[in-house]
């Protein structure tokens, strides 16, 4: 709204008509030259102030719309994934790591789990995701070992990826120990700060100026893995707890095995043979 202001050079939005608010939404659009997005956000700003807080009820408010632009997820191929899940160093984040992309888990949903969500009778993990829903996810018996002896190392009640704090250092306790007293789960922040120190330390990031490769980076993989190796989209949904089938359907652009099946009977559809 300050920028608004400055626009017209003045010192209230009082004086300021339906008029002036579309030709300033066209000056940051043309002149400048900002994404959709962005003039999006403008817009909601003005809405609020004119249209709830001053009561303007103008026309534009329901005529325009910005759409964002919608990006495929960023993945990568299994042998980057191979390359990048072995170059995990420390032990809780190889795990929480694995975990993650095994499961197609959230980065929330991962550092909240409890030793409890581990059912490994039935060989399913259950995840309190997005909006309180609960689901399962299946998990294979490799991981289930595997997440069984580091739990064992450090044997915390009441996490399964406890936080061991900014005061620990070795010199006081080993880090099992720490974990094994922690009364809080790893932050996020330092989750994301360990996966980017071994994005950097492969040397990715400068590749190509490709997409950074975050958390969900391992969830996007996972979904995209899954429906390559014939797995029921709808099965694929239910395991990423998605409301609906629709963004699930956004990864059957990104299959390998898609494009070849659809290569495969473009080769034989009519009209090519001499």
């Amino acid at each position: 709204m300050r920028r608004l202001c400055r626009h017209y050079d003045c010192k209230s939005v009082g004086p300021f008509g339906e008029r002036k608010v579309l030709e300033f939404l066209v000056h940051l659009k043309a002149d400048c030259e900002l994404k959709d997005p962005t003039v999006n956000q403008a817009l909601c700003a003005m809405r609020a102030l004119f249209r709830d807080h001053l009561g303007r009820k103008w026309k534009c408010w329901n005529d325009i719309k910005f759409h964002r632009e919608q990006l495929l997820p960023n993945i990568i191929s299994r042998e980057e994934m191979t390359t990048l899940l072995g170059s995990i160093r420390e032990g809780r984040f190889r795990a929480l790591f694995t975990l993650m992309h095994h499961c197609g888990l959230r980065l929330s949903e991962c550092t909240q789990l409890k030793p409890g969500h581990i059912d490994g009778k039935r060989r399913v993990v259950r995840v309190n995701g997005k909006g309180g829903k609960l689901r399962e996810v299946p998990i294979s018996d490799e991981l289930l070992v595997r997440l069984r002896r580091y739990w064992n190392a450090h044997q915390n009640r009441e996490w399964l990826f406890p936080g061991v704090g900014r005061g620990w250092t070795p010199k006081r306790c080993s880090q099992a120990q720490a974990m094994h007293r922690s009364d809080h789960p790893i932050s996020n922040s330092s989750v994301q700060n360990a996966l980017k120190a071994v994005v950097l330390s492969l040397g990715w990031e400068a590749r190509g100026g490709r997409r950074p490769i975050t958390c969900h980076t391992l969830r996007h993989c996972y979904a995209t893995y899954l429906l390559e190796a014939s797995v029921s989209i709808r099965l694929v949904s239910q395991y990423l707890g998605h409301a609906s089938l629709r963004p699930t359907l956004t990864y059957l652009h990104l299959t390998e095995v898609s494009e070849s099946k659809a290569r495969a009977v473009l080769g034989c559809l009519p009209g090519l043979s001499e």
